[in-house]
This record gives C-alpha cells, structure tokens and sequence, in this order.
C-alpha cells in the first residue's frame, strides 16, 4: 500500500486501484499517523497500538517522498 499526499478532496482518502491512502500536505508525522490509522481502520485493516500498517501488515512510510519547497517571489533560478 502506497501513500500520497494531495490537497483535500482532491482525489478519494483511498484508491483501491492504485491501493493509495492520500494524506493531506503538511501534517506533522503524530497527524500523519492518525490519519492513516483513521482511513485503515475504515477499510477494517486492524492497527497495532504504534504505527500503521497495510492489510499485509508492513508498516507504512508516511514520510513524504518529495519535501514541500519553499518559494517567494524574490526566487531566482539559473540554469547552467
């Protein structure tokens, strides 16, 4: 099971095609972690007391793969 981060009600909490729980962008990893308890107990996935895990029972990677970057207007980008 894959997790992603996307805005709210921007795709469904899970996917059972793509088998993705989508969390919302930003949540510290306590909030994360509830999150993703809340969408598999849905699915009756049972969770341990720490952590979450898929219906395989690996835990899951709720660290974003790819960081928010911070951006201003005063940017600049040079390519070489």
């Amino acid at each position: 099971m894959r997790v992603s981060f996307a805005p709210i009600g921007s795709v469904p909490p899970f996917d059972a095609g793509t088998q993705t729980i989508a969390l919302p962008p930003g949540l510290d990893s306590a909030h994360a972690v509830i999150a993703a308890r809340a969408i598999l107990t849905e699915l009756a996935i049972v969770q341990p007391l720490f952590g979450a895990v898929c219906f395989c029972g690996e835990p899951l990677d709720l660290s974003p793969r790819i960081p928010e970057q911070r951006r201003s207007d005063n940017q600049v980008v040079k390519h070489a």
